[in-house]
């Protein structure tokens, strides 16, 4: 009985440290967004906008990278519709690795 009351201990424990972090998580999460949510002064002459699709996807994946690793620079982005012969052909042979092969 006393094997079965540790148990309990530790899972009751676990349960409590796991709580206290999702509720310091959802602290931080919260902090964050208030943070990041006030309006900032512009600084300097707003930029053009930029009326090119393409330029805006590199811009928000230049700016997500940014938010998310620091200063770093986007080398390489690719169009959805290249590739997609390569990676079905890959996919298929994955694929057909996966089947059993049967000797009749």
């Amino acid at each position: 009985m006393d094997a079965v009351s540790q148990v309990l201990s530790m899972y009751g424990l676990a349960i409590l440290i796991s709580l206290l972090v999702a509720v310091l998580i959802k602290g931080i999460v919260t902090v964050s967004g208030w943070l990041h949510s006030r309006p900032t002064e512009a600084v300097g002459t707003p930029a053009p906008p930029v009326e090119d699709p393409a330029r805006d996807d590199i811009a928000v994946i230049a700016a997500a990278v940014y938010a998310m690793m620091g200063a770093r620079r986007v080398v390489h982005i690719e169009g959805v519709g290249r590739g997609r012969t390569w990676t079905a052909s890959g996919r298929a042979a994955h694929y057909a690795s996966h089947q059993p092969r049967h000797k009749h």
